[in-house]
């Protein structure tokens, strides 16, 4: 059985809001397990000032203040900080759930009687901080894993194909009831398929990517939460796959413009 979640239509709208106003952060190299270990302290004073932050936009929105500017601020924060290369890549369950209690704090700050909301929003968020660094430090105390070889696709078969055959087969199980199974197949999507072709759609399309982020890691595992109607989650995979035509379109051009060797 599907749980209800009666804050879900705020924190479509919010995420909504908080990826139009942000930048990818992924420049930068991904951290392996031993630089995790390393960064802990560092992880640890990021999320403490983040949590310190949303709790002074909580307390000055109960005293009536306009906080919304701020919240776009503490978004831009988490883009930078070192916590969310860290989570994304060694604690990817647990990356979604920051993106949809900051989506779900941004919308609710902008209701002028809704107290009871923000103050959930904000335990949401302190919790999956929380959570998040609690799971880097079961990362940084593990044995060095030996590298295992990413899946690839077929020759005759693109990437983008792929991501659209998994997305079919998330909607399927979906509409099945397999909410969980449904979750790890579109987190499996977004890190073993989805980020490996990040870099070059950024370079012609860098919106194109925020969207398609928001749609993996916000508006899909939102509308399982909230239990929406599977014809509304087959339109939002079908939204999609129109994003991710464009994106086969850039990538073949790349492929076109990329310099031979011979």
């Amino acid at each position: 059985m599907k749980s209800s979640f009666p804050y879900a239509k705020s924190a479509l709208c919010g995420a909504a809001l908080l990826f139009a106003h942000t930048v990818s952060a992924h420049s930068g190299g991904a951290p392996t397990a031993a630089e995790v270990g390393e960064h802990l302290d560092d992880y640890e004073h990021e999320i403490a000032t983040m949590s310190d932050t949303v709790a002074d936009i909580v307390s000055d929105y109960e005293d009536g203040e306009s906080v919304g500017d701020r919240v776009d601020a503490l978004v831009e924060t988490w883009e930078t900080v070192e916590f969310h290369e860290a989570v994304e890549t060694h604690a990817m369950a647990l990356y979604p759930p920051i993106w949809i209690a900051l989506g779900g704090l941004r919308e609710a700050v902008d209701e002028s009687d809704a107290g009871d909301d923000v103050q959930a929003w904000q335990t949401r968020f302190d919790n999956a901080l929380h959570e998040g660094v609690g799971a880097l430090k079961l990362v940084a105390s593990q044995p060095t894993p030996t590298p295992t070889p990413k899946q690839k696709a077929p020759a005759d078969e693109s990437t983008i194909s792929i991501i659209k055959q998994n997305l079919e087969d998330v909607a399927k199980r979906y509409r099945a009831g397999d909410d969980e199974g449904a979750n790890a197949l579109i987190h499996q999507t977004y890190m073993e398929r989805f980020e490996g072709i990040e870099g070059t759609l950024i370079e012609s399309d860098a919106d194109l990517v925020t969207e398609l982020e928001k749609d993996f890691n916000a508006t899909l595992p939102l509308l399982i939460e909230k239990s929406a109607a599977p014809e509304k989650f087959e339109a939002a995979v079908e939204a999609m796959n129109a994003k991710l035509d464009r994106a086969q379109q850039i990538l073949e051009q790349a492929a076109e413009n990329k310099p031979s060797v011979f």
